[in-house]
């Protein structure tokens, strides 16, 4: 693990390359990829790796916990098709691409190697993708369809990771018990992770402690990826569907206050451990370097440009098939999702970053064969690794926003009409159980006239739907309605005078400081809700 004083740098380190970067608009992977190649360079900086064992089993779960609590379980289930193809169809097609391309430009390479090579950059990193795509504006389809891709696809290279080492380290391989592998891995990952999210979310109602309740969010994903690793199952897979059952659950069975406060704690930890993440990838690029001397620069140069540049096309192909060929020769799937947007689907293909996954199980691999001799081309294999996680996440990312800016989305106005939807039939219920309290002998009617007007000015400004949209179709942020922004303005002063007022109080001594925090925690739910 991390030394003290490294641990204390590397923090520092974060927060510094993370102003850095939101100053330049750039996506925080990459530059934090970048700061750690350049602390290399620095001599005798006090920076101890993390052993590659340990990668998954600290970062991984955590991280896709959250990134899979966020995802909209509905969204993956009309998706489906194209997730299929991206995450389980699409892994193969890429890693066997990359191993017959590796196996016919290394010397004395085999196509077990190769497809080793493949199997460890074929699938996009969940982590990466929704680092990366949290600042991109483009269609939400085009958000769930990769973020559903990342979050199911690790199964898929992992079980073609280990047959393929399996074979170089034994010299067979047997494709019934692959299948057989891969099988298990899926069904029992998915059920193992849903067991326990739904386990958390029967026991949850009766902890009752909002500390022990926010400890309890960050145990359960470690929980599930080691119990499913326990059994040879996906870890990955296991804890993805185990942050789907609490998002599917959790909006009725989590308080206000315990959402308020751990999705502040989360959104901390998730930073830092993305930021630790990515700087590890940087970290080890001149490390894998030094092993190469037997190699010239131009050569591997050479090999990285290859293999970088045929996952690309290999993925931009793929998704093209998939979106119009596909569709064409099945009318049925056609009628149900008609052909996207050309822009929607490049997009897709060209968003296909990699990190922590293919960098752990690449430094993972075994140094020796069953026989004692060196696992062949181990190096390369990890250089060639770390090189397309790096051209990935800096090339596919920094252009980016370039082609977000001069690509013509297709955005879908559904979700505008859904957000609508939901706030007025809301707001209509609420004023109706307004109506039902008022009647009721033991109400006080001056606190129901009071919040009921706040409701009835909220119908109000929603309007009616089409005639007057909540959103513009081509910003579909609920926050541009000039109705919106012109109450959050007058909210952001009001609440800001009322904060200085007993901050000011407070200095005079007037209020002591319980008073004083007790009254600026309301202030700032109230701002939480309102702007």
């Amino acid at each position: 693990m991390f030394a003290p004083l490294s641990f204390l740098i590397i923090l520092c380190i974060i927060s510094i390359v993370a102003l850095i970067a939101e100053r330049a608009k750039i996506s925080f992977p990459i530059a934090f990829i970048v700061a750690g190649i350049l602390l290399t360079l620095i001599p005798g900086m006090p920076l101890t790796p993390v052993n590659p064992e340990f990668i998954l089993v600290i970062f991984l779960p955590p991280l896709l916990m959250e990134a899979a609590y966020s995802t909209s379980l509905r969204d993956l289930q009309f998706n489906g098709r194209p997730i299929f193809l991206l995450a389980f169809l699409l892994v193969i097609v890429t890693s066997f691409s990359v191993g017959y391309v590796y196996y016919g430009m290394v010397p004395d390479a085999t196509l077990a190697l190769g497809v080793v090579l493949g199997a460890i950059v074929s699938p996009p990193d969940a982590v990466a993708a929704t680092a990366i795509l949290k600042k991109a504006h483009v269609p939400k389809r085009v958000v769930t369809i990769l973020e559903g891709e990342s979050l199911l696809n690790d199964a898929t290279g992992l079980v073609l990771y280990k047959f393929a080492v399996a074979a170089v380290v034994t010299g067979s391989f047997h494709l019934l018990p692959a299948s057989g592998l891969f099988l298990w891995m899926v069904i029992s990952g998915a059920a193992i992770g849903a067991g326990v999210g739904w386990i958390y979310m029967a026991l949850f109602p009766r902890i009752q402690e909002q500390s022990v309740e926010i400890l309890a969010s960050f145990i359960v994903p470690y929980v599930v990826y080691i119990l499913a690793e326990m059994f040879d199952s996906s870890g990955v897979l296991a804890v993805v569907t185990a942050g789907l059952v609490v998002g599917w659950y959790g909006p009725e069975k989590f308080s206000h206050t315990y959402r308020l406060t751990a999705e502040a704690i989360w959104k901390m930890v998730v930073f830092v451990l993305n930021g630790l993440v990515f700087l590890l990838i940087g970290l080890e690029f001149p490390s894998v370097l030094s092993n190469l001397w037997n190699y010239s620069p131009a050569t591997l140069l050479w090999y990285a440009i290859v293999i970088s540049v045929t996952m690309i096309a290999v993925r931009m192909a793929w998704v093209f098939f998939g979106a119009y060929v596909i569709r064409f020769l099945y009318p049925a799937w056609r009628k149900v999702d008609p052909y996207p947007a050309w822009q929607n689907v490049f997009i897709i293909g060209w968003i296909g970053m990699r990190g922590v996954v293919s960098l752990a199980i690449a430094l993972a691999l075994p140094y020796t064969l069953a026989d004692g001799s060196q696992f062949p081309d181990r190096s390369l294999i990890i250089f060639l690794a770390v090189a397309a996680i790096f051209v990935t996440l800096v090339l596919q990312g920094l252009t980016l926003p370039w082609m977000v800016r001069h690509l013509k989305f297709k955005f879908n106005s559904h979700v505008i009409f859904e957000d609508w939807h939901a706030r007025v039939t809301a707001t209509k219920r609420a004023l109706k159980r307004l109506e039902e309290l008022a009647a009721e002998p033991e109400t006080y009617l001056p606190a129901v006239e009071r919040v009921q007007s706040l409701y009835q000015d909220k119908l109000k400004s929603l309007g009616d739907g089409p005639n007057t949209p909540l959103v513009d179709p081509e910003m579909p942020d609920s926050n541009n309605h000039p109705i919106i922004q012109a109450e959050h303005k007058v909210w952001k002063e009001v609440l800001e005078t009322e904060r200085e007022t007993v901050v000011s109080l407070r200095k005079a001594y007037t209020i002591g400081d319980d008073v004083m925090r007790q009254i600026l925690h309301e202030i700032d739910v109230l701002a939480n809700r309102v702007y």
